[in-house]
């Protein structure tokens, strides 16, 4: 009789261990790049709650929206009860993110440096957290073949800006090291912009009016805010008076394919780019 308790015994506790560790993470997402990286790896039934960036990538789910992923707030977050929270380097305050780490969230930080490098290694990064290692370079092969697959750009490269019209200080363009600057040469088109700054900047009319650009590219988001196309431009007249503003050639990117790097699902659109400038 002692044998066979012992045995039950050992086949329950067996059991539980066994429940214990096929039980999914509850994982919160911030940054719609990372949140598509989740989607592309086929683990989103374990997403729990996403940052207002990802919410047109979940909305059909319903799932909680704990805010902008560089305001995170603890108390939003932990509610969730999440094992992971997953985003970039832009996800933050750092004090928040240091109070999840001692509520015991594991806090898994990616570089959200604009290039298609640091896409493939998040991919690989994510796919090691969460056990889906063959999933994750099978994602990057898809993704490589699809760049290696693009339209060649053409020479020369029209010159394109891309700029912010949401700031509140202004409209901003951008330059070297951003991933504006990055989509526009991945674009098949040339940044004057990066020549002569890095980041983002105002400029005035007439640093504006030197750029010459033969297109404009903004986010969908941003334009919708302004007005549309007609909107933009008559709220920037020196842009209007480029020669991008004075042919309309203004191109609106789905934001949610660059927040925290660039998305898994970018290679559609540096394929119309390539097109568009192909065209020019």
């Amino acid at each position: 009789m002692k044998v066979w308790m012992q045995r039950c015994l050992w086949v329950l506790l067996l059991g539980s261990a066994w429940s214990m560790a096929a039980e999914p993470l509850r994982v919160v997402t911030a940054g719609a790049s990372v949140t598509a990286i989740v989607q592309e790896l086929g683990f989103v039934d374990q997403v729990v709650g996403i940052d207002s960036t990802s919410v047109p990538l979940l909305e059909e789910r319903g799932l909680p929206n704990v805010g902008y992923q560089r305001q995170l707030s603890a108390e939003g977050v932990l509610s969730l009860e999440p094992d992971v929270l997953l985003g970039t380097e832009e996800m933050g305050p750092p004090p928040v993110l240091a109070q999840l780490r001692e509520a015991g969230v594991d806090v898994v930080v990616l570089s959200a440096s604009p290039s298609l490098e640091t896409l493939y290694a998040n991919i690989a990064a994510v796919g090691e957290r969460f056990g889906q290692g063959a999933q994750a370079a099978d994602l990057t092969q898809r993704i490589q073949a699809d760049i290696a697959a693009l339209p060649a750009s053409p020479e020369p490269a029209p010159p394109a800006i891309f700029v912010l019209t949401h700031s509140a200080n202004g409209m901003l363009v951008a330059g070297e090291g951003t991933i504006g600057d990055s989509l526009i040469r991945l674009g098949g088109m040339s940044n004057p912009a990066a020549d002569s700054f890095a980041q983002y900047r105002v400029l005035s009319a007439e640093s504006l009016l030197s750029l010459a650009p033969q297109w404009i590219l903004t986010t969908t988001k941003g334009l919708e805010m302004v007005g549309g196309v007609d909107g933009l431009l008559s709220q920037q007249p020196a842009l209007a008076a480029t020669p991008a503003g004075l042919a309309q050639q203004v191109i609106d990117i789905d934001d949610s394919l660059l927040v925290g790097g660039f998305s898994p699902q970018i290679a559609p659109t540096l394929r119309e780019l390539r097109e568009t400038a192909a065209d020019q």
